[in-house]
């Protein structure tokens, strides 16, 4: 059976994660213990004849991409996609972790699951919630995030297709590398037994097959 293998990577941890600073279009490096990950699942990954290779034009994601696309056999071009960018946090950038996020987005589902919200809130309501908390009012509101992410998923999944028929290969490699809500979110999105409350580590990778039209989660969190 045909398939698409989406292959997300969450970049490296980075000094700002380290010292347990909100990132989202802010950009630091990638630690050296965050190198060491990324090594690991680049040697892991090895053996994935990747088709594609796309990553947040961040650079802490680029850094990872590129790291992950040296151990691959034959010459694959990275291509940074904005669209796949962390979460713009606005005027909340920069700051303390607790400051920012009083309760965890694990915290976050537990109260929404007491209270019998529909699991479709879930998303829309944690970015209110932080959009709510931005004095400055330049956080990111859940339209423009989600629409931005779909869009460039689309323009991917497009590009798998066209692979394929170029090629006539049975199954299409892809690899992601972005950040944490992006990745998440989208898994929650498109994967109905998947629990928003599951964090990618930094450095690990989710593999999600797409095929007649539906993703199946296949692994998670592996480096």
């Amino acid at each position: 059976m045909a398939a698409i293998h989406y292959y997300f990577v969450r970049h490296g941890e980075t000094t700002a994660n380290a010292d347990q600073r909100v990132q989202g279009w802010a950009d630091s490096p990638v630690t050296r213990v965050g190198m060491r990950v990324v090594d690991q699942v680049a040697d892991t990954l090895a053996d994935v004849p990747f088709d594609l290779a796309y990553s947040s034009d961040l650079d802490r994601c680029i850094e990872t991409g590129e790291r992950i696309l040296m151990k691959q056999e034959n010459d694959i071009q990275l291509f940074p996609v904005e669209g796949f960018r962390e979460y713009n946090f606005g005027g909340l950038e920069d700051q303390d972790i607790e400051k920012v996020w009083p309760k965890s987005i694990s915290q976050l589902v537990d109260d929404m699951r007491i209270n019998q919200i529909p699991s479709t809130q879930y998303v829309p309501l944690i970015i209110e919630n932080l959009v709510d908390r931005d004095e400055e009012g330049n956080s990111e509101d859940f339209i423009t995030f989600w629409n931005r992410i779909e869009e460039a998923m689309l323009d991917i999944h497009d590009d798998a297709l066209e692979v394929r028929m170029e090629t006539q290969k049975k199954d299409i490699h892809v690899l992601i590398v972005s950040h944490d809500m992006p990745i998440r979110f989208f898994l929650h999105e498109v994967l109905p037994e998947f629990d928003l409350k599951e964090e990618l580590e930094y450095g690990h990778y989710a593999h999600v097959v797409y095929t007649k039209g539906a993703y199946e989660l296949e692994e998670f969190n592996q480096v």
